[in-house]
């Protein structure tokens, strides 16, 4: 095997076992949340967008014509996120809230609780937003990139990035789960969702049976709508094989075709246009 195929299968499971490592530890020994996730996330972004110029899986990709647009995106969303963090500590604070979470466990398992228990709620409302022609108006905003690169996994209308992560982190409030553990969660999914979407051409391997990678992840962007109705999952597949929705193809690694929506090829291309898209007939 040589050093390309090395790094390759390798790059995934060591990328997030390191960064979940960091988060995790640095938010158990009581540092401020953000001052450990922010420095993380920021830098393990910056890391693969080299390496995706290094290692393309499509060259046509690289091509930067929508960065200003999925930057803003991405730093709006994540104002988002954070104000939502900050509303779960005011109402935990203020709503006497029976711990059912077990916070006797090791702070990993806590985290990886959490982060299931978002999971599942980020994979049923992606779900169903393909389903329902109204939240699709929302959704088709992250399906209406032409490319696929590691900062566009954030690319989401303001009122869906509400619509899909609330009912998660409401549901860990209400089972009293430690505000620590959901800030380690959501930063850890912010990377998947780095490692799902992006251009760099590397493989899972046996890890794709079980975590959401770009090797699966890539043919639920395809142009057609009816291609685009499988691997839902941001973080876990499990949820993709208990609805039927998972699918794993050989060609995903070889042609994976047009990206984007097909059936609207006219797709607002700015910010504030895309914002309005979804109340327009």
């Amino acid at each position: 095997m040589n050093l390309t195929k090395v790094f390759q299968y390798s790059i995934y499971p060591l990328l997030m076992l390191t960064t979940s490592t960091v988060l995790i530890a640095g938010i158990e020994r009581g540092y401020n949340t953000y001052w450990v996730s922010l420095p993380v996330i920021a830098f393990t972004g910056l890391l693969i967008l080299c390496l995706e110029k290094l290692l393309p899986y499509e060259k046509q990709w690289l091509n930067a014509w929508d960065w200003n647009l999925d930057l803003t995106y991405y730093i709006i969303n994540y104002l988002i996120k954070v104000l939502a963090q900050y509303q779960f500590l005011y109402l935990a604070e203020w709503i006497n809230i029976p711990v059912l979470f077990p916070v006797s466990w090791p702070f990993w398992l806590q985290v990886l609780l959490a982060l299931t228990i978002i999971d599942f709620f980020l994979f049923f409302i992606h779900k169903i937003s393909h389903r329902f022609t109204w939240l699709w108006k929302f959704h088709a905003i992250h399906h209406s990139s032409e490319r696929l690169y590691f900062l566009n996994g954030e690319k989401r209308h303001a009122l869906h990035q509400i619509v899909e992560g609330a009912p998660g982190i409401l549901f860990c409030l209400l089972i009293g789960t430690p505000q620590p553990a959901v800030v380690a969660a959501l930063s850890i999914l912010a990377i998947n969702m780095f490692m799902q979407h992006t251009n760099l051409d590397y493989k899972a391997g046996v890890l794709k049976k079980f975590f959401c990678v770009a090797e699966l992840h890539r043919w639920h962007h395809r142009a057609d709508y009816h291609d685009a109705q499988v691997n839902f999952g941001a973080w876990l597949t499990i949820w993709d094989h208990l609805f039927g929705t998972a699918f794993d193809d050989p060609r995903m690694a070889l042609e994976i075709g047009e990206i984007g929506i097909k059936e609207e090829p006219d797709f607002p291309k700015t910010y504030w246009n895309q914002l309005f898209y979804p109340f327009r007939k």
